[in-house]
């Protein structure tokens, strides 16, 4: 059995005011071939479960362009041409029995707002009758055209995303079965018409999105046990693509189209999986206090090591480690000695740190470097503390095994406060992000960060309380303020909940 690979992994944000490049990519994962994929064997991402089931199935893998980037703009649409090109007219997929593609499915074009459609599409007309299957990130935007070029999908049952290989291995025992078979199956789409922010979708704890993830596996038991091979996932979007497809909803898979057993059984499980979605929609509705009320209370006054976030400018999410809010507030409060702000993206503050060196004062304005359509920049008194190269090795869970590169980084002392800062933007979800620094986690009275749920895979344990607060910001939780052109406004206005979302613990 040969398994073709192709992988375009990007989730847009179309407030952040950068695009991706060819260098986004080449930076984080650019490779093509089985000696380009060998650099992914050992990590937890999808190429990583693609081996792993290889070895389980015996199975060979061709390697096509393997593409990924970190969230953030639109991909420049020459580049975006160039990745769909070579893996559409890539010679090694003629004699494959089956194609997996690793998606993200949030991906925007310059110009192409639904690039993965466009791959899937010519794929599908270069292979008319071949199982093609893919695997999305749960904040996926599948369209109609997406959804009948493929025979089968799976999305990521966990947030944060620690099943990526496990998603993968799950995509291609739909391509075996299909392979087995002989023939295509068909994938539902079915949507919400509504968007479910993902502020409250974790599902390491009791909540919405975990509610909706057992109703289907309760489902897909129920279609195994009947013998009708049936699976579904829903998934949640990602509201700051603004994209006229964005919406929630859910794929089912039935690799027997022909059966109207399971043809019915797919209708009857698209029915139950929205109107659970539509049930449980309330309580995805964030309600965060602004960093400025949140700081003010100074929660750490009882002793409690706490982790405050700054969604809004998540990179995970497509910030671009830029908005000054939270640290605004941050030096307009009595901070407790040894805290921490992770992170801004600032290369011109990391150079004039190195040629300040260790120990010298400088002053700094911080944030609204890129966009200061969030907030000014703030200026910042203090001294250099620590220079690095900015390299370093996740540890996980979150992406585990993959080689990061911050640039040059350097670590400013104001006061009570350590402020990092890099060359390159990517999010501080692993505990070597800040070990790089000479800084222990789990030892900070406070820390102050950049980031989202994925924070939580690695950090859920190293403090007593979190918080989730609203800056301006790209990915701000008051998407009403953000200046959508393309999503339907309906999408964006969730039914009210009953009481205030609880923000910490």
């Amino acid at each position: 059995m040969r398994i073709g690979i192709a992988r375009l992994w990007h989730e847009a944000n179309s407030f952040t005011p950068t695009s991706i490049g060819l260098g986004h990519f080449q930076e984080r994962e650019f490779a093509k071939g089985g000696a380009g994929a060998e650099a992914f064997r050992d990590t937890s991402i999808e190429t990583a479960g693609a081996f792993r089931w290889a070895h389980k199935c015996g199975a060979e893998l061709i390697f096509s362009r393997l593409a990924a980037s970190a969230p953030g703009g639109p991909v420049e649409q020459p580049v975006l041409d160039m990745i769909i090109s070579e893996i559409i007219n890539d010679p090694a997929l003629d004699m494959v029995d089956g194609l997996y593609l690793s998606l993200h499915g949030s991906c925007l074009g310059t110009e192409d707002l639904s690039p993965e459609a466009t791959l899937a599409s010519r794929l599908r007309a270069r292979f008319p009758g071949l199982p093609i299957v893919a695997s999305f990130d749960m904040h996926c935007i599948p369209t109609p055209a997406l959804a009948d070029a493929l025979d089968g999908a799976t999305v990521y049952r966990r947030y944060p995303h620690t099943d990526m290989a496990e998603t993968a291995e799950r995509a291609l025992d739909l391509l075996q079965e299909l392979i087995r078979r002989g023939h295509r199956g068909k994938l539902t789409l079915a949507r919400l018409d509504m968007v479910l922010p993902s502020f409250n979708m974790r599902t390491d704890e009791a909540g919405p999105m975990t509610e909706i993830e057992a109703l289907a596996l309760d489902l897909e038991a129920e279609a195994a046990a009947q013998g009708l091979p049936v699976s579904v996932y829903p998934f949640a979007s990602f509201a700051y693509a603004d994209n006229p497809e964005t919406d929630s909803g859910v794929l089912v898979s039935n690799l027997t189209p022909g059966d109207p057993n399971a043809t019915a059984l797919t209708a009857e499980f698209t029915r139950s999986m929205i109107e659970k979605m539509r049930a449980c929609a309330p309580a995805f509705r964030p309600d965060l206090p602004t960093a400025a009320e949140f700081l003010s209370a100074r929660p750490w006054q009882d002793g409690r090591r706490w982790a405050i976030l700054e969604p809004s400018d998540n990179p995970m999410s497509g910030g671009a480690g830029d908005t000054p809010g939270l640290l605004r507030a941050a030096i307009r409060t009595q901070l407790p000695e040894g805290a921490v702000f992770a992170f801004f993206d600032d290369p011109m503050a990391v150079a004039a740190a190195r040629a300040a060196g260790v120990g010298a004062r400088l002053s700094l304005q911080l944030g609204g470097r890129i966009d200061n359509r969030f907030g000014a920049p703030v200026c910042v008194d203090g001294h250099v503390e620590g220079l690095t190269e900015g390299r370093f090795k996740n540890t996980g869970p979150m992406e585990t095994g993959i080689d990061v590169d911050l640039g040059p980084t350097a670590v400013i002392r104001t006061g009570p406060l350590r402020i990092i800062l890099t060359s390159r933007c990517y999010s501080p979800n692993d505990p070597q992000y800040f070990h790089l620094h000479g800084i222990d986690p789990g030892q900070l009275p406070l820390l102050l960060v950049k980031a989202k749920n994925h924070f939580r895979a690695s950090f859920g344990k190293l403090f007593d309380a979190f918080a989730q607060v609203e800056t301006p910001g790209p990915a701000m939780a008051d998407a009403t303020k953000l200046p959508f052109r393309l999503i339907p406004p309906k999408r964006l206005r969730l039914p009210s909940r009953d009481r205030r979302q609880e923000i910490s613990q």
